[in-house]
């Protein structure tokens, strides 16, 4: 067991370089409940432009194990996210997040502004949940710990993807096929944790970084509003992806690139 009890978080995908000085990683934070697969052809692009990227694995997903004695929290998971970097030598990095991954990037701001360069927030919100949503997340935890897997993968996935045409069908398979590997008691622990975070959109006036928003038109689960409402105190205007819902990573991974490589320009 670790100095954290326990909560060490697996670099699930670490490519790229940044030893050049003044070049810190991008962090990519992955939306639930996927895993940090979700970004890989994101990373892709991303390599090629010469951006090292990091991703990490939540409690439970892609090749971190599940804390089973360790409470659901948003600020546990942010602050072995930060002590994971300093396992492997980062001190600072630009911490990019989709849907949960931004919850856990405004903890990160919070709790460790000092290892924060820029900050990438997509198809998420700083708000906390109203009292239903918090409510229905607590029922969906306490229906899907029992399960021995989630019984609808495809299902969810279908309603995260705003694609049409020809592209949605692999878009939809591959999302579903890394939803369908998490474990459900580590999905109930992720609900609860998502129900107990708090309102953090105070904490974005203080941040100096660089940042962006991004926000995919087709997003039922995110509204522009909420973009809206994080973009304001950043000082900074929402980048629209068209055509895509709130996976816009995987459902237009070079489009959000482009939004990110920003980050970098900006610091």
């Amino acid at each position: 067991m670790d100095a954290d009890g326990g909560r060490a978080l697996a670099v699930g995908m670490r490519e790229g370089v940044w030893d050049p000085p003044g070049e810190p990683p991008i962090v990519l934070l992955h939306a639930f409940p996927l895993d940090s697969r979700m970004w890989g052809a994101l990373a892709e692009d991303l390599i090629q432009r010469g951006v090292g990227v990091l991703g990490l694995d939540y409690p439970g997903f892609g090749k971190t194990p599940f804390w089973s004695d360790v409470p659901p929290s948003i600020d546990a998971i942010a602050d072995a996210a930060v002590a994971a970097l300093e396992g492997i030598g980062v001190a600072r990095a630009h911490w990019v997040g989709c849907s949960m991954g931004g919850y856990v990037a405004l903890a990160v701001i919070e709790r460790h502004p000092d290892a924060v360069t820029g900050l990438g927030l997509i198809d998420t919100r700083s708000t906390a949940d109203d009292e239903a949503r918090r409510e229905a997340r607590l029922r969906t935890a306490d229906a899907t710990e029992s399960l021995s897997r989630l019984s609808d993968p495809e299902g969810l996935a279908e309603s995260l993807i705003g694609l049409e045409g020809e592209a949605r069908r692999p878009v939809v398979e591959k999302a579903a096929a890394i939803i369908a590997e998490a474990d459900p008691v580590a999905v109930a622990w992720g609900q609860r944790a998502m129900a107990a975070r708090p309102d953090r959109t105070g904490v974005l006036r203080g941040f100096t970084g660089s940042s962006v928003v991004v926000w995919g038109e087709r997003d039922t689960v995110s509204d522009f509003g909420e973009a809206e409402t994080m973009a304001e105190p950043l000082g900074v205007s929402v980048t629209r992806i068209a055509g895509v819902g709130h996976l816009s990573p995987i459902e237009a991974p070079s489009a959000v690139a482009d939004a990110l490589v920003s980050l970098r320009r900006q610091a």
